[in-house]
Parts: C-alpha cells; structure tokens; sequence
C-alpha cells in the first residue's frame, strides 16, 4: 500500500485527556479503570448490583474505565455553541478530539484544507445516556396509565427512570450522525461516516481513511473512533455474556488468572495524510502507517468467539501489503482484553504466525507482546486508539511501556509466544533494525479481525524502501456491476413482488398491524398514527442461519431480515462459500433497544413510585407487578437475543454464514447509508482487495420510537399517498424493510460469467441540503460518467415529503436538468413503499436497477399535479402509468440517475447505466411473472387481427406467457409484413387486456385515427 502520514493525534482516555496525559500513566505504569457512579449510570448503582453471575436484569461488575471531569468546550465550531451544549458524549467527545488532532496536525485554521478533509468515525451503535431521555420517556407515558388501573389509584404517577436533563433530539441519530456533525462542525468535506466493526472499529477507520487517500477523493483524513455507549447499557450486557471478571477475580490482560474484561470509555482521533505529500508540505510525522489487514473469522462455532484462521488471515493481508515483513517487527500491541478463551486464541494465532519454525530463520527475534487494555480496560468501538496511540507514542520515544498486572504470565499452546516476550516493565525498543516498526491487532465480536503495522518516523529510509511499489493516488471513477439483487419491502416478499409493484403501480400502505406498537400506540402523540408500510412478516429458515427457534433467544426483526435478503441476494450469483467477500451493511441504531433499559429500570421506577404515592404491597404482589410491567415491554433478555442488539454483528452473521473472509461492518450515514456503502465499494473493488463486496440495508422505521421522534421534527402525510412532489402531499409517509446488492467489477463479472443486471457509473457527494448542493452532487456525477443531462432518461427522486428538503431537491435537479424539454421521466419509490430511511437509497437503486435490466420507465401511483413551487418548468414529466424505455436517438445505451440527501447534511448523485447489450441475458423471461413482449406481424389489418386472436387463444389454453413470448419473438424474426403490433405485459390477465384494448385501437389505426398505444406501453 501507498506510505500514509500520521500528522495529528489526540485522545481522550479515561484519566487522560491528552497524548501526554495518557504517555506519562503508561510510563507510570497507572490502572485508570474505577468503579462507576450514579453520574455515570444515571442510577444508583446497588440498586442494580449482583454480586453473582446469572441474575437476570443485574450486572455483577461495575469496574471499568470512565470519563471524568471534562467538559467541552462548544466555542469556536462551525455550529451555534447551544447546539452543541445539548449533544451528549457520542457527538462531543468526537468533536474535541477532532479538533485537538486537526491543531496538533498544524491544519486547524486553515479552511482551505479542511474542505478538503474527511473523516471516518468508529462508533458503536447501542443506545447512550442522552438517548435514553428521548425515549424512556415514551414507555413511562405508556405504561402509567396501565398501572393507574391496575393499582386502583388514579394519583399513582409513574416516575421517571432518572432526573431529566435537557437533550437535543438529535441524539436520537446515535450511528451516523456524531461523524456528520464532527464534519460540519470543523468545516469537512462531504466524506463523513461512520462504521461499527465492534472492537476493532477503530482500526477500520484506519483502514478506510487509507483507502479515501490513496483513491484520491481526499487529500487529508480525520480517523478515530468513541465509545460512549450508556455505561448501564454496556454493564448489563456483558454480564449477560458472562464477560466480566467476579469478584475476587480481576480484569489482568495476558495472565492466566484474569477473569474477563473491564468495559471502558474513551475516544481518540488521527489526522492522516499520504506521505509523500506530508513530507512535500514540512508537517510533522508522528509515524507511518505501511501495511493494513482486514479479515473476517468466516465461518466458526459461535458469533462471539474468535477464530485464529481469521487473526493470521489479518496478519497475512497486512504484511503483503506492506513494504516490511513479519520478521522485522519489533513490538505488537494486542489486542488481549482479559477474557480467557480470547487472549488464549490470539496467542495461540500469534504462534503459528509469527512463531515460524527456528531453522526457517536461526537469526529471527521474536517480536515483544503487551496489552494497553491493562491499564485502560477495554473501550470497545475506541480500544484501538488507545493501542495505536500507545505504539505510536513509542515509536517515537523509544521506549516500550508495561503490560500492569501480569504475574501468572500467559503464553501459547506451544509456547511459541513465551513468557519473556510480555513487556512487564518499560523497555528501551529492541535494536532489531535501522528502522522501528510495530504492530497492532484488533479482534473484535463476530470475528471482524484488523492488524496495522507502524514505522517511526524516518522517512528517509521509508521513501527508499517504497520507491518501487509507490504507486500515485489517483481519483477512481471505475464501473462496477451489479450482479445480484433481493429485496423486502413493506408487502414486497422478494425482487419478484417489488418489481411488479414498480411495474403495475401497487402500493402497500395500511393500517397499522394489531399488537404491532405493543400498546404504544396509546401515547398521545402516536394515537393519530392511521397508514404505512408496514412489514408484516417474512419466511426464513432458521435451521440455515443455524439460530435457536426459541422466541425468547430470538434475534430482532432488524437482524433476521438482514440475514434473510442478503442469503437470497447472494444465492442468485456466482459466489461460492469462503471467498474473499466484502459484506457492508447500511443502517442505523435499532431504536427499540431502547426498551431493554426500559425494561430493567421499571423495578426502581415502580418501587420509588410505590413509596411516593403511599403505596404498600406484599413482596409478592410488588414483583408480580414490576414482572407484568416488565414483560409487557420486553421479555427478559438473554444471551442469543443480546447479541443482535450488536449491529455488527449483522454483517458477521452474514460472513459466518457463507464462510466469506473479506472485511466485515456496519456503514452510517442517516439516509445517505447506502450511497457512503457504494463508494466504499467501489474502492474496495477498484483496488482488488476483495472478490465482491455485498451490500445489504435495513431499517424497520415504523417503530414507535422511530415514528415518534421523526414526526416531531416533521409530520406525518395525512394526505394521498404518491410521490411527494404532488400538490395533495403534506408529510413523509412510513415505510420499511431491507434491500441487498452483489457488486463486481466489471471485469471479473465478466470472467465470472456473471449476470449483469447495471453498471455503477459515477457516485458524487456534496455537502450541505440546499438547491446548490443537490446541483453540485449532480454535476460532478455527471462529469464523472463523462454524460449529459440530457442522456438520463429516469431520475429517480429522494422526495422524502419534509417540505425543506423536497424544495432543495427540486430546485437544485430543475437547475441541473434545465434545458432538457421534457425527455427526462421522474419517480420516487417511496410513493410505493414509504421512507424506510437508511434503506431508502437501496430501495431507490433497486428500483432504478430494474428499470434498466427491463427497459421500462415507471409510473407514478396516484400522482394528480405537481406542486407548483416544485415543478414549474418542463425539466421533467411524471409518467402516471409504466411504459416501454425507448431508447432516445442516437443515444448508445439507458442511463438513469438517483437523488439522494439526508440528516447528514449531504448530497449525493448516482449514475447508473444498463449492461452492455453482450452481456445482457434474455430480458423477457428472466423471472416467472416478468414483463414480457410480444411482436405480431402482419401485411393488412386481417392478419394482424389474426395473430392477435391466436395469441388470445394460446393464453386461453394455459401456455406460459414466457414460452409465447419467445416463440413469437422467434417467428417475428424471419418476417418482413409490412405492419407490426407490440404487446406487452407480465401476466396471463394483463396481456389478455392489452389483447381487447389492440383489437380496436389497431382497427382506429388503420381507418387513419393515428397510431395506438395503450397506457402500458403496448403499441
């Protein structure tokens, strides 16, 4: 890989709030994990604490490693200081260490840079103590009223699961956002994401920031990751996992007496640059990254435990892409975090890989070990940068810090890693070589594997090592294929169901299913809830995912729904198990999460509210009450169910299942998800680091958490339900489901004998949700794809009904596509489906996929007369029924483009086009129930007359539509009549209508009444 330039870092670990902060606790050797407070759990914590292991709704250790004390400073971003006061840890702690890490890098104050910067962020996509105010609240306002009657007393009053503090509703956007707002905080480009890689989270940010530089699309990177789940949250769920060491044991990483793991708090950023150009611009370099692996365990015996053919997959990876070897590094930083079976794993990789036999190599020394965990716990998402910032550190001190704690020292199972290789105490780095390297490793849950090598700074003899494999970044526009699709939407059970719902202009809003919302529907603002597009329910094989049938270890609706739709996406190519495949799955937190905390607090909320009100009730009468209460909310959660609360774990179920090894994540970017997910495909891809790369995104947004806290920012659609451009439209309306793609290159679908169902040609960002970023985005997509406006024939809209951004969107695309008298035809899926939010730019590029493969250009359901304000001009026309996509002349190939924009203050613009025709397999008869097309040829009126009575009497006799269609397209072939009608349809009833409708229209034609055509697009 192309040398890459660390040139700012900072940190904020728990009792270190600096890089100096945190060198000199390492030099004196400090344990920085304490035990947790009522600020940090907001409640006291013994009303929860067990000292037993196995107590449902308690955690048995609250040691860990927490913030303290530090308090952001809101002056001086790009963002009013009120707004950022009313963000809770996940967006401020990104946000100082951000800004500490741009001013160490010099870049700061300097604009002009920083539009040129983006960042990756790491973060974990559990619930937080500020989201916890936003929707506790929604299960106390419910459940108040229910235990008023139960208890008889109307003055009871449910009280509150903590003191409310004030929080801004955006907290609520826990996956994506914090990346966002760190972006237009400091003055970003468009680049901004966020990804859950779990524990080693921190290290694909690494990872992606590299592939952003060396791309090209960036000239300078912000990396970094926080961990600032709600600590009660956190506690809870590893003591279901039995993580957690009990007393007396403790948390002593790489010693074979620690008892499980510390859960930690903390945040930490880089500022990365290729190196060539840091050292053309005299920044300072903090080390050099010169290697990267990514992996994934694939399939093993449990999600949550690690595998080493997946660990040495890592090591293998990065020391191939590197210009170092194995051998020659003197120091890595573990990821080690106390629990048995992992650190034993891990050692045990470390030995088969590292360890190579002595006649190999008589002179190789073996490289030393250690484990920051010892002194910082384990921040999750964050524990990466506390191991790369400690090895960075060191390379540029000389000095190796201390794994604390270690007495009964633990090596390998041959000990091939052996005692003397734990740093114990600081030690001067070994003079192995000229040149100090280091490494780093992160494993984390699902088997998402990462290694990083390091170099100190010395980039004299870095530059004359890398002068053979540099190679120039370069900004990659490269098509890539898309070779299979599924999809599940609202009443859409499949690809088939949904492209009949583009087709035919169906729509799948109702009334909201029974026992759906749980009672929750009773809250106030919930109660006038009437339509959406409600997923009801889909069939899967729980034998295939190997899952438990039990209802109480039952995963959520959002992960069995991913699982689903990629299994059957992937099924439908060429892809074999165990492959290096990429699995990305765009989405956002599971808001219903929520009512895990919901369910655990009741106890002290009842008990409190009990004891207020004057309330006295036998021991028994009490628990039955906090049981029913509990259960109404959420059964008790156990271990297999926890763990789908884990989002990455999605993407890990799905590369366990098909043994694929390639890096596994979650992507988040509010409604941009999808989109962010592409592009990292596409460098993925381009840059031949993986096989394939699928992507899969979901998001049930008809939750009542969802519904609620989105209809407080912008209403509900009370109104028709169409695209929300229409005069009659006054909200967004409720959708949800999940979609997958497959994507290839070009090139090796080719080889691969893959079916084509479109090419990517061009994906753009800009920032900002204005009519000038919408134009921007579109622009340079167009650019890019080297197209006119002119030559899009679909333009598929975001329309998402909120008022602002359906007026940005329109004003931006009537100004980009001005010009272009009518020949442009716009949709928008959610007209069918609703807004399904972070799935909604999958529902759009599955939609336009079709449209392409099919050649049809799509309806619009129930569409009456534009907004006026929207849609003046003669830009576009809206089809109110789907027709053939007839090529515009002298055009070479259909090309459509989708709009997409979102919370996250972004633009974006993609181009697709259709397959080449050579690549194209038979379009008519691709699925049962797919359009099909029938040519009937004649020299006179009669005799076109014929054929449409024998076609009529074919279908009579149950002929499949497909096999007619092909014989008549065989024998039109070989005709040369005069006259020709075209008839098309996708099933037996609605060919047999087009039948009825031909007879007159072709008898009008012929009397001179001007060519027929009927509203599907028979002719």
């Amino acid at each position: 890989m192309q040398a890459i330039a660390v040139i700012g870092l900072s940190c904020l670990f728990p009792e270190a709030n600096t890089p100096a902060e945190y060198w000199q606790n390492l030099l004196q050797e400090k344990n920085s994990c304490t035990t947790a407070t009522e600020l940090n759990l907001d409640t006291e914590p013994s009303r929860f604490f067990t000292d037993k292991k196995g107590v449902a709704d308690k955690y048995y250790c609250a040691r860990g490693g927490y913030i303290r004390d530090f308090t952001l400073d809101a002056d001086g971003f790009q963002l009013p200081p009120e707004r950022i006061k009313e963000l809770g840890e996940t967006f401020q702690w990104p946000l100082h260490v951000a800004r500490e890490a741009l001013r160490d890098s010099g870049y700061y104050d300097n604009p002009k840079i920083l539009k040129e910067c983006g960042v990756v962020l790491g973060n974990l996509s559990f619930p937080t103590k500020a989201s916890n105010h936003l929707l506790l609240s929604l299960y106390q306002q419910a459940l108040d009223p229910l235990l008023k009657n139960a208890l008889n007393r109307p003055d009871f009053s449910l009280a509150s699961f903590a003191q409310q503090k004030k929080y801004s509703p955006e907290n609520s956007r826990i996956s994506g956002l914090p990346a966002s707002i760190v972006a237009q905080a400091l003055g970003l480009s468009a680049h901004s994401l966020a990804l859950d890689a779990a524990c080693a989270s921190s290290l694909y940010a690494v990872a992606l920031a590299c592939h952003y530089l060396q791309s090209g699309k960036t000239d300078l990177m912000l990396a970094g990751a926080v961990s600032a789940a709600d600590p009660f949250f956190v506690n809870m769920g590893f003591s279901i996992f039995h993580a957690y060491p009990q007393h007396p044991e403790t948390c002593n990483p790489l010693d074979n007496n620690s008892g499980g793991l510390f859960a930690s708090q903390g945040a930490g950023m880089f500022v990365l640059k290729r190196l060539d150009d840091a050292e053309r611009d005299g920044d300072h370099i903090h080390a050099v990254i010169s290697g990267i692996g990514l992996s994934n365990d694939g399939r093993g015996q449990f999600v949550l435990s690690p595998n080493s053919k997946g660990q040495m997959l890592a090591y293998e990876r990065a020391y191939d892409s590197s210009r170092i070897t194995s051998a020659e590094i003197d120091y890595i930083e573990c990821h080690a975090t106390g629990t048995p079976l992992g650190d034993k794993v891990e050692l045990d990789s470390m030995e088969m890989f590292f360890a190579a036999p002595e006649s190999a190599e008589e002179n190789k020394t073996k490289p030393l070990i250690g484990s920051v965990k010892s002194n910082l716990g384990h921040m999750l998402t964050a524990a990466g940068m506390g191991g790369m910032t400690k090895v960075i550190l060191a390379l540029q001190n000389g000095i190796i810090p201390a794994t604390v704690g270690v007495e009964d020292v633990m090596t390998s199972k041959n000990d091939g890693v052996s005692a003397d290789q734990i740093v114990r105490q600081a030690t001067d780095w070994p003079h192995k070589r000229q040149q100090r390297s280091a490494a780093v490793s992160a494993f984390g849950f699902g088997g998402t594997n990462a290694h990083i090598v390091f170099e100190a700074a010395n980039t004299e003899i870095i530059r004359g090592k890398e002068k053979q494999q540099k190679k120039p970044a370069r900004k990659i526009q490269s098509p890539v294929a898309i070779i299979g699709m599924e999809a599940i939407f609202g009443g859409c059970n499949g690809l088939h169901e949904f492209y009949q719902t583009i087709y035919d202009n169906k729509q799948h809003f109702r009334k909201l299913p029974p026992e759906r919302w749980k009672g929750l529907e009773q809250h106030p603002e919930l109660s006038q809830v009437t339509e959406g597009a409600w997923l009801e329910s889909f069939e899967m094989d729980f034998l295939r995912f190997k899952l438990q049938p039990n209802p109480k270890e039952r995963l959520i609706p959002q992960q069995l729904l991913t699982l689903e739709v990629t299994d059957r996406a992937l099924k439908k190519t060429n892809l074999r198990e165990g492959q290096n495949v990429a699995v990305l799955v765009a989405m956002e937190t599971e808001l219903e999460i929520h009512r895990f905390r919901g369910r655990v607090n009741l106890a002290a909320q009842i008990e409190d509210s009990l004891e207020k009100t004057g309330i006295t009730l036998s021991d028994e009468e009490r628990k039955q009450l906090i049981a029913l209460s509990r259960d109404s909310l959420l059964e008790e959660v156990q271990i297999n169910r926890f763990t789908s609360f884990i989002g990455n774990i999605m993407a890990a179920r799905i590369s366990s299942l098909w043994d694929f090894s390639g890096p596994a994540m979650t992507i988040s970017s509010e409604e941009n998800s999808v989109f962010r997910a592409l592009e990292i495909a596409q460098m993925l891809l381009v840059e031949n680091n993986v096989d394939a790369v699928v992507i899969t995104a979901v998001d049930l947004a008809g939750s009542p958490e969802q519904v609620l806290l989105r209809n407080r920012k912008s209403p509900l659609n009370s109104a028709k339900a169409t695209l929300s451009f229409d005069r009659e439209v006054n909200g967004w309306m409720i959708g949800e489901g999940a979609g997958t793609v497959v994507l290839k290159s070009m090139e090796n679908a080719k080889k691969d004998h893959e079916q084509i169902y479109a090419t990517l040609d061009a994906l753009e960002f800009a920032n900002g949700v204005s009519a000038e970023a919408v134009e921007d985005a579109g622009k340079k997509a167009l650019k890019s794809a080297k197209l006119k406006a002119d030559e899009i024939g679909i333009l598929e809209v975001f329309g998402s009904g909120n008022e602002h951004e359906d007026k940005a969107e329109m004003s931006g695309l009537s100004s980009l596509y001005s010009g272009k008298n009518s020949s442009c035809a716009i949709g928008g899926i959610k007209a069918n489906i609703g807004h399904t939010f972070a799935a909604s730019g999958m529902a759009s590029l599955i939609k336009a996929t079709l449209c392409l493969h099919h050649r049809f250009i799509p309806g619009v359901p129930q569409w009456n007369a534009p907004k006026t304000e929207l849609l003046s001009g003669n830009e576009f026309y809206v089809p109110v029924e789907s027709r053939p996509w007839l090529i515009q002349p002298g055009g070479l190939k259909r090309h459509a483009a989708i709009s997409g924009l979102g919370q996250d203050n972004v633009c974006s613009h993609l181009i697709l086009s259709e397959a080449p025709v050579e690549l194209r397999q038979k379009v008519e008869v691709a699925e049962s129930g797919d359009l099909s097309l029938f040519p009937l040829m004649g020299q006179d009126m009669s005799t076109v007359r014929k054929t449409l009575v024998d076609l009529e009497n074919d279908l009579q006799s149950g002929k499949e539509p497909a096999a007619l269609a092909r014989r008549y397209y065989e024998v039109s072939k070989n005709n040369d009549a005069e006259f020709a009608a075209v008839l098309i349809g996708a099933t037996k009833e609605e060919i047999l209508k087009e039948i009825t409708a031909a007879k007159s229209g072709i008898e009008n034609s012929f009397s001179g009444k001007g060519d027929w055509s009927s509203p599907k697009g028979s002719y």
